[in-house]
């Protein structure tokens, strides 16, 4: 895993709209990932602090699982841009050709909620052939998978700390128990801030009975995924990356995919309950 992280400067504004303890109402910094330009990311994290964590296991659990369940809830308060790039890649990590897709969550006339497009897709890609129905793989990854009833579909395994950035972290295994044909289940490893405990960091593949959540058109498999500390120990997603390849005439390519999560902004003034 990379030790070098940049800070989040974007502010939002909206330390009002949130009825949020006094402790948890300023912004922190939070790990940002590596530049999309960089080498391939490292799966699973080497050697995490050894020893018991200074607090039970199963009460960090409880309480990110909770704290995620108050998230859930807080996502549903906001809008959002979603940047997808598709980068295809030469030997010295140059960019030869680039897909770009960028949508917004946007209120439907039933009144759910769903991405749509806010920008028309545009390709230089030489030997991937994708369209925006491709990138709907991506759905099946939820933005926030971990709460009090979906744990119940997982094994967690405390593994150690780490440090990431100015954050001191809790490192779990998180294992589903069993798959499912239409279901996918998140397989990796999370990363848990020791003040707020909210997972800040995941790094993992999404099983089904069938396999990885992948694609002959998308083939990636293990994603990395950073949140952005919004206000408070509200923590959304911000940025995803994953490492792949695709074999054509033309030989091997190297291909690498970046999802960003821009412009996080209040739809409603609704507070959404965040626990210690």
């Amino acid at each position: 895993m990379r030790a070098e992280y940049q800070r989040q400067t974007i502010f939002f504004g909206v330390v009002a709209l949130l009825a949020l303890p006094a402790s948890g109402q300023g912004r922190r910094p939070g790990p940002l990932p590596p530049p999309a330009n960089g080498p391939p990311l490292v799966v699973i994290p080497a050697e995490p602090s050894p020893g018991p964590p200074p607090i039970p296991a199963a009460e960090i659990i409880k309480r990110f699982s909770e704290n995620e369940d108050g998230m859930v809830r807080a996502h549903g308060l906001y809008t959002y841009h979603r940047v997808v790039q598709v980068l295809e890649l030469d030997e010295q990590g140059k960019t030869t050709g680039q897909f770009q897709y960028t949508t917004r969550l946007a209120e439907m006339p039933d009144g759910h909620f769903a991405d749509v497009e806010a920008k028309p897709p545009d390709s230089t890609l030489n030997v991937l052939d994708l369209d925006p129905e491709h990138v709907g793989v991506l759905s099946k990854i939820p933005p926030l998978p971990f709460t009090t009833t979906q744990l119940m579909h997982y094994d967690l395994v405390y593994e150690g700390t780490q440090k990431v950035d100015e954050l001191n972290t809790y490192i779990f295994r998180v294992k589903p128990k069993q798959v499912e044909r239409t279901r996918a289940y998140f397989d990796g490893v999370i990363w848990v801030d020791d003040q707020d405990f909210v997972i800040v960091k995941t790094t993992g593949h999404w099983v089904t009975e069938l396999g990885d959540v992948s694609t002959e058109n998308f083939p990636f498999t293990y994603f990395d995924t950073y949140r952005e500390n919004v206000v408070g120990k509200i923590w959304f997603p911000a940025y995803l990356r994953s490492d792949g390849s695709v074999t054509s005439k033309k030989g091997t390519t190297r291909v690498r995919l970046v999802v960003r999560w821009e412009d996080y902004k209040p739809r409603d003034t609704a507070s959404p309950t965040i626990q210690h």
